[in-house]
């Protein structure tokens, strides 16, 4: 077996590294180092913005050529062999003639957010199969920025849930955290699907998703299924 082997024993130019591996479009990398933290190692890459890149307004997404100022940031990205990764990024704000001074728009990067796209899309993934805390500490993430992530990406591909046609309700309560805490579970039966979670389990607990459902849609109710809770004496 004959295996080809491109640039073997010399470093990589830059801009190779980040078109094959980094994907930072608009960016080069300007150098790396270790960072030792808590007991853990991070690599930390220096990225330096494109100087023959034109930027694009993160406000109209016109291309634009003056730049307003730059300042860094710490952006998280995907382990390397394990090793947590971390990137030192000059962000620029473009003196847009339309928008004023806005942030670069970034294809690897969301808008207010702090991690790149592809770090976020692995977060997502994980967490549909394990718990937020394994999926924190694998990627060395805080918990409240994986449950975020999490969050916003069950947003971004469910989406507002459909409830026409819904005529059929399965409602119950489960436990969460410590101390007698509830929280209630609304589901359609007869397409399996969770229409609606909410903290609590009283009457005026549910009264949102109600209100959610609308005059309407509260009269095409034909039945409810629920346990003997009397709080949920609707």
């Amino acid at each position: 077996m004959v295996v080809e082997t491109t640039n073997w024993g010399r470093p990589w130019p830059s801009w190779i590294v980040c078109r094959c591996w980094g994907g930072w479009t608009g960016y080069r990398l300007d150098g790396w180092r270790r960072e030792v933290r808590e007991g853990v190692s991070w690599l930390v890459l220096s990225l330096l913005p494109d100087g023959h890149r034109r930027r694009r307004c993160s406000g109209c997404s016109k291309w634009v050529t003056s730049i307003h100022d730059h300042a860094i940031r710490r952006i998280g990205d995907l382990p390397v062999f394990d090793e947590p990764v971390e990137l030192e990024v000059q962000r620029q704000r473009v003196a847009c003639p339309r928008c004023g001074p806005k942030l670069e728009h970034l294809d690897w990067l969301d808008r207010h957010c702090r991690v790149t796209q592809r770090l976020a899309k692995s977060v997502a993934q994980m967490c549909a199969t394990t718990s937020i805390h394994a999926t924190a500490k694998w990627h060395g993430l805080d918990w409240k920025t994986v449950k975020a992530l999490d969050f916003r990406h069950l947003q971004k591909t469910l989406g507002p849930v459909d409830l026409s046609g819904v005529r059929i309700l399965a409602m119950d309560e489960f436990a969460i955290q410590k101390g007698h805490r509830y929280a209630t579970v609304i589901v359609e039966p007869s397409r399996k699907r969770v229409l609606w979670v909410g903290r609590g389990r009283s009457r005026a607990d549910v009264r949102p998703f109600f209100e959610l459902l609308g005059r309407e849609g509260c009269e095409r109710i034909q039945a409810v299924a629920m346990d003997m809770n009397s709080a949920f004496d609707l």
